[in-house]
């Protein structure tokens, strides 16, 4: 079942990555198994957004477990994504931030320490309970192709919609693309590229992943500053970082935007975007 049920398939390679992650991350958790670890569960949970849409079967409940372990990490993230960008604007802008790393290095060890925690107290078995629901599914490879292609014709149009103020909604319309990038990427390459221009797709998935990335620094340095005493030669400086980084993120969103521009006028967009309701 598991070679000819394309959605099972795809779930368990996510789930395998998941595990290999896992075991690494109760060692020590890295950037990179932290990383890919978010990621298969990021995929996961479009597979289960998308097998809720096939049978109606609610899934949010049974994924809590999964879902705090992904937060877990998240913060682990947060922190080693901040680092990165402190220190490549370090270079970039010729400024020093040298107690504010510290700051971030010191909550990155505290939250690293939570996340090994986290890891070896979870389950290993929680995510086993989703392979029946999705052994059980019998459409054919051609009827799941189709629905997929329907279900991320429905998600552009709402994109189209949402990207009339871009900015305002684009957290909202970065997780309606990945969940159509993830879904077409299990059809065959000619159909997905004959829904939307996947090499466009995955470049505005890019931009808004790196606006996302700012707008994390943003929120630490946020967090940071009221900690500092008034008259403090970092806190003018990070203040005044804080001033680029709202255009920096404008710059980035505007790429987004371009590239959304550029793909919507596209013949394979036209054609989803003027698709039936499905019924």
């Amino acid at each position: 079942m598991a070679g000819t049920n394309l959605i099972l398939k795809n779930w368990l390679l996510q789930e395998n990555l998941f595990n290999e992650n896992l075991i690494l991350s109760r060692k020590r958790p890295t950037k990179i198994s932290v990383h890919d670890l978010r990621v298969a569960v990021k995929k996961m949970r479009s597979y289960l957004r998308l097998k809720e849409e096939l049978t109606g079967d609610k899934w949010k409940d049974s994924f809590l477990k999964i879902s705090d372990l992904f937060k877990s990490f998240g913060r682990l993230r947060d922190y080693d994504v901040s680092l990165s960008l402190i220190r490549k604007l370090e270079r970039s802008e010729f400024l020093s931030f040298i107690f504010f790393k510290e700051y971030l290095s010191v909550n990155r060890s505290l939250t690293r320490k939570w996340a090994k925690q986290d890891a070896l107290k979870f389950n290993d078995q929680e995510q086993d309970a989703f392979n029946q629901q999705f052994n059980s599914l019998q459409d054919s490879d051609e009827e799941v192709y189709e629905k997929i292609i329907q279900l991320s014709a429905l998600k552009i149009k709402k994109v189209k919609t949402l990207a009339k103020h871009f900015q305002k909604n684009a957290h909202e319309i970065r997780k309606l693309l990945k969940d159509v990038y993830y879904w077409l990427k299990i059809c065959s390459k000619d159909l997905a590229e004959g829904t939307i221009n996947m090499r466009g797709l995955h470049r505005i998935l890019s931009y808004l992943g790196n606006w996302q990335d700012h707008f994390i620094l943003k929120k630490k340095i946020k967090q940071y500053i009221p900690d500092l005493p008034k008259r403090n030669e970092e806190k003018v400086t990070l203040k005044n970082l804080e001033k680029k980084l709202v255009l920096i993120q404008k710059e980035i969103l505007d790429r987004a935007i371009n590239k959304w521009d550029e793909i919507k006028n596209k013949k394979a967009t036209q054609v989803a975007l003027s698709a039936p309701e499905r019924s």
